[in-house]
This record gives C-alpha cells, structure tokens and sequence, in this order.
C-alpha cells in the first residue's frame, strides 16, 4: 500500500498562512489554516491509506494528539520533501505521496486516485492553479527533481515537470486544486468565510 505524508506546520498565530494575515490578521489566519489542517487529516483517515506525519517544528497541539509525527528534515522544500519521500519508499516500495494541509479541494478520492496512477507513472501531480501542486507522489525519487525550483512562485510544477522530463521521469497529472494562500483564495470557500466572521463576533 502507497504511503502518504502530511507536511504541516503546528498552527501558531504569526507562523502559518502569513500571506493572508496582512488582510485578516494573524488570529484569523491561524484559525483558517487549523480548519484546513484538520480537513486534511479527515480526508487522509477516510482515503484508508497508511501515513506519517511531517512537522516543521516541535509542537504539543492537541491537534496532533492522535496522530504521532516527526520533524521535516533538510534545509528547503525541496530537500525536505526528497528526503521525506525516500524514508517513506524505504518502508514501503509500492510508492509515497506527500501533501500539504492548506487544500480544501483534496478529496479521500483523489489520494486513491494518486496511489492507483503509481503503478504507471514514477511521479503523480495535483497541480494547483496557482502554478504549484497539492500532491507529489512517487515510485522513486532524486533530488535532482527539485534543482532550481523557486518555492512560492508560479513555475514550481513547470520546473518540476521539466527536472523530471530530463530524467526520463513518467509523469501523470491529476485533477486541479486550490491552495488557499490569498484573500482571493478564501473567498472559493463559505465556511471559511463563515469562521472568520463567526470569530469576529465573539
């Protein structure tokens, strides 16, 4: 069975979805990105896969109470994500995924769906329309892959892509999903919107 890992970052006012905490403030966003974490971990207990957790930091959060994690290793993204994923294949060959915690869209479907493309592709993608990607998964992995990729930027998948072109990669893109990082991002979402003003009226 694939494993899937969920990079995450414990939710701290001020250190969690900063790009948003010029137009909501950083309470807000903290509260949007525990709704969003806590979506994730829902999606991942329903796909039925086995997963580890990736933290970038210590934290003792009631919200990670049921689920034991580790630290992210590695100086960037990029390294973090390469030798999370090689840990994860060392244990279990059929392939490792990886995810973010900040995707409404990622469905339990789309995770099955990710782990079933495996046995055709060496990477899998849900790209994301803002130029990045949801999910990464894997059947084998090289740092090479992520050489020169400008994190937070609109070519991350296109540079991606191109890294595993050169490396005779087979490549599968998913569905398309939605990161919420911007004000124009929350608004895709009600009951987003509805926490904020709910907490503002406390």
């Amino acid at each position: 069975m694939t494993t899937l890992g969920i990079f995450a970052k414990p939710p701290i006012p001020g250190r969690v979805k900063t790009r948003l905490i010029a137009d909501i403030g950083a309470n807000h966003a903290t509260e949007v990105y525990r709704f969003c974490l806590k979506h994730t971990l829902q999606v991942v207990h329903q796909s039925g896969l086995n997963y580890l957790l990736f933290l970038s930091e210590e934290s003792r959060d009631p919200i990670f109470a049921q689920a034991p994690y580790q630290l992210q290793q590695g100086e960037d993204l990029g390294t973090k994500m390469c030798n999370a994923l090689n840990q994860m294949l060392a244990q279990d060959q059929h392939g490792a995924i990886i995810i973010g915690s900040d995707c409404l869209d990622l469905s339990a479907e789309q995770l099955q769906a990710s782990a079933t493309a495996l046995c055709e592709a060496d990477l899998v993608f849900l790209p994301a329309l803002d130029g990045g990607f949801g999910l990464i998964g894997c059947r084998k992995i090289e740092p090479q892959i992520f050489r020169d990729v400008e994190w937070s930027t609109d070519t991350v998948l296109s540079k991606t892509l191109a890294n595993a072109k050169r490396l005779n990669y087979r490549t599968q893109l998913l569905e398309s999903v939605r990161d919420i990082d911007t004000l124009a991002d929350l608004k895709h979402y009600p009951d987003l919107i509805n926490l904020i003003e709910t907490d503002s009226r406390k």
